[in-house]
């Protein structure tokens, strides 16, 4: 098995303890856009993750809950986490590429598989230059 088929496989079985939710669900907000084109439509959505689970596996269900219509990402080994590659279609090239931030637009220090949800978290992916 590739290691990143491993860390799906890891990403989607993380986060089973509950927290104070009975479900052990916990609500995050998704959002998407592009800033270098005003006419791309803009990703907004809650969603509910198991208590503790990747941004990653935030995407992938994303992407299987149809709330995003393509995901691309790239496994780096030396980061154990996926680069983003492409959302929607838009691909990173030409040093543009997707950020992703907190809430407050803060970019975050790790990857994507390195960020544990919590209740309430907003993670937003921006296509910037």
């Amino acid at each position: 098995m590739s290691a990143q088929k491993k860390m799906i496989e890891a990403a989607l079985a993380a986060g089973k303890s509950a927290d104070d939710k009975p479900d052990g669900l916990v609500e995050v907000t998704l959002k998407a856009e592009n800033t270098l084109d005003p006419n791309w439509p803009v990703t907004d959505t809650v969603m509910k993750v198991p208590l503790g689970s990747s941004v990653y596996y935030m995407l992938l269900q994303a992407y299987k809950d149809g709330k995003i219509t393509e995901l691309g990402a790239r496994w780096y080994v030396d980061f154990w986490s996926h680069l983003i590659e492409s959302i929607n279609g838009v691909k990173n090239k030409d040093n543009k590429y997707w950020r992703f931030e907190d809430g407050e637009g803060n970019a975050f220090e790790y990857g994507v598989d390195r960020i544990p949800l919590r209740d309430g978290d907003v993670i937003k992916f921006r296509y910037v230059n």
